[in-house]
């Protein structure tokens, strides 16, 4: 990247013409003077900073792309983030060169992508990252096929055997697009996996069970018969919901590791039950999200921030640190480790989910936490979090 006038630089971001790495350096430059909260700074200031903020990124060139503008980002506050302190790169009593060195182990650590496995009715498995687009497999009258870009696709081609399910997993580092047999278009974020049948039960209902994290856009289908007008629900098992819709957009946060499952409603109505007790349920209106712990509540939450993960960004709002690190483990595939006591710090603010570890996490060092990333004998590395 060349060399970049700080006021064209905050200009074109403002204007929503910055390239990713552009705002990628901007942003970072941000979260270091919000923390110091040291507001009266020349252009050449700025411009140092800026340049200095660029060295340690390193980012990479790429072609230029407009950027769409966060609405309610104000020219004084680029990115809204709040923050307290200070994160950074840590080895007790190491010297500089070993800070580099985990500087350069981070950025070793690339972001998610496009990866999943498709698991046939049969056990047999397909890794769609590697698979190229068309037909991918034909069963029980069902074709299976991968768009040009990367969705996975079914087409009912003939009369299909009921009780035939597929499974689509992705890894930590990996989320995926499913079209269903009934149209209905589903997200998986990483580290998540959705099962559901070949061919839906059209007189009764539609059911598919979720474990992670996943986005529906649920097709409305009616009941067979020509007089019928009525829908046929569409279903969303996981292990302590039952979400129950007809044709309508909405999220659903299930990660075995999450203190709270989370629906949330962007378009439609919902029914939430607790899967143990269908009697305690509640319904949700868009804007709304069930939250689910020891009881069912609903509460009215920032839709933008639930799907962030979708649009390609980590969004937080107030979020504390375990919230922030969850995410990053999961995107990042990499184990994340406390020693001592959890600081209570929070964190507002957006990252492109595209940048790689070293920029995430140079995005946050500006809180009172230190960690150090440590080679383990598998592929997964770990952050190690301290005081």
């Amino acid at each position: 990247m060349e060399k970049l006038n700080a006021k064209d630089l905050l200009d074109r971001y403002l204007a929503g013409n910055c390239t990713e790495e552009e705002r990628a350096l901007l942003e970072s430059w941000h979260l270091s003077r919000t923390a110091g909260l040291n507001h009266g700074f020349s252009m050449e200031e700025l411009s140092q900073d800026i340049d200095e903020v660029r060295e340690r990124l390193k980012l990479p060139g790429a072609p230029a792309r407009s950027i769409p503008l966060w609405p309610r980002i104000a020219a004084a506050a680029v990115l809204l983030l709040s923050l307290s302190a200070a994160i950074f790169f840590y080895v007790s009593g190491s010297p500089e060169n070993n800070v580099a060195e985990q500087h350069a182990i981070a950025k070793t650590i690339a972001p998610g992508g496009n990866n999943a496995i498709l698991t046939l009715d049969d056990g047999s498995q397909i890794s769609l990252s590697d698979a190229k687009s068309g037909t991918l497999a034909s069963q029980s009258g069902v074709e299976i096929s991968k768009s040009k870009d990367g969705q996975l696709i079914y087409h009912l081609s003939s009369v299909s055997k009921p009780d035939v399910y597929n499974t689509i997993s992705t890894p930590d580092g990996g989320e995926y697009q499913v079209v269903l047999p009934d149209g209905t278009k589903v997200w998986l974020n990483a580290g998540s996996s959705l099962r559901f049948p070949l061919t839906f039960d059209h007189l009764h209902e539609r059911k598919v069970e979720l474990k992670g994290e996943a986005y529906f856009e649920v097709a409305k289908q009616l009941k067979e018969g020509k007089e019928n007008t009525q829908r046929v629900p569409f279903i969303v098992m996981t292990p302590t919901q039952q979400i129950e819709v007809q044709g309508t957009h909405f999220n659903v946060n299930a990660y075995a590791d999450e203190p709270v499952g989370r629906t949330t409603l962007l378009e439609g109505r919902v029914k939430v039950s607790k899967k143990a007790d269908p009697t305690a349920h509640v319904f949700l209106k868009p804007g709304e999200q069930a939250l689910l712990k020891d009881k069912l509540t609903v509460a009215k939450v920032d839709t933008e921030e639930v799907m962030s993960w979708k649009n390609g960004f980590f969004r937080f709002n107030e979020s504390d640190l375990k919230t922030v690190m969850r995410q990053a483990s999961r995107w990042y595939n990499v184990d994340v480790v406390y020693e001592g006591n959890i600081p209570e710090i929070s964190f507002t603010g957006e990252v492109s989910r595209k940048v790689n570890a070293a920029a995430f996490l140079d995005m946050l060092r500006y809180l009172n936490v230190k960690f150090k990333i440590e080679k383990q004998t598998n592929t997964r590395n770990k952050i190690v979090v301290s005081l």
